[in-house]
């Protein structure tokens, strides 16, 4: 009886960590595409990771947020499954700022007031010396946590792929 209920509590915890073991998975899949780890944000159900763009011309570098949306619980996650908001935004650094960028900057902060981009859609956002791209998806925790190598290569090649089309539309901006 006692073992059947440490069993319980341990696939308990797993279910509910899974997010955890996501962003593990991120910062693992981060660093071996050259991304190294410069800071965490967390609270309880959205964690954020900063990662520096070492050796990229354009990026200075590119923000993670992983904020779970279902499968905490032994019901939903049997109903619904284990979802998740995959927020990814790269960022430029232009140094120096002058009068035309700033026109520019304005005319894309007033387009950005009236686009609410959908899922999977790119907002780009000034910020004084930084362009911001940011991208959202709904992703499915357990295609990628507890699968092995072919999840870590699924997240690997989603985070990369997500990146070099951030990195396109920010390519203008860069001075």
């Amino acid at each position: 009886m006692l073992s059947f209920l440490h069993n319980f509590a341990h696939k308990s915890e797993i279910r509910e960590s899974k997010d955890e073991i996501l962003l593990g998975e991120i910062v693992r899949a981060m660093a071996r595409q050259g991304y190294p780890t410069i800071q965490f944000v967390a609270s309880s159900d959205i964690q954020r990771v900063r990662f520096r763009a070492i050796g990229d011309a354009s990026l200075h570098s590119v923000f993670v947020t992983l904020d779970r949306k279902t499968g905490g619980g032994m019901l939903s996650e049997a109903l619904i499954g284990s979802k998740a908001t995959l927020r990814i935004t790269a960022e430029i650094k232009n140094r120096i700022a002058d009068p035309d960028d700033l026109v520019a900057m304005y005319r894309t902060d007033l387009a950005n007031i009236l686009k609410l981009p959908a899922l999977g859609g790119i907002r780009l956002n000034h910020e004084l010396n930084s362009v911001l791209a940011t991208t959202q998806q709904l992703i499915d925790i357990d295609q990628f946590v507890m699968k092995g190598d072919p999840g870590v290569e699924r997240l690997g090649r989603l985070l990369a792929s997500t990146i070099d089309r951030l990195r396109e539309k920010l390519l203008p901006y860069k001075k």
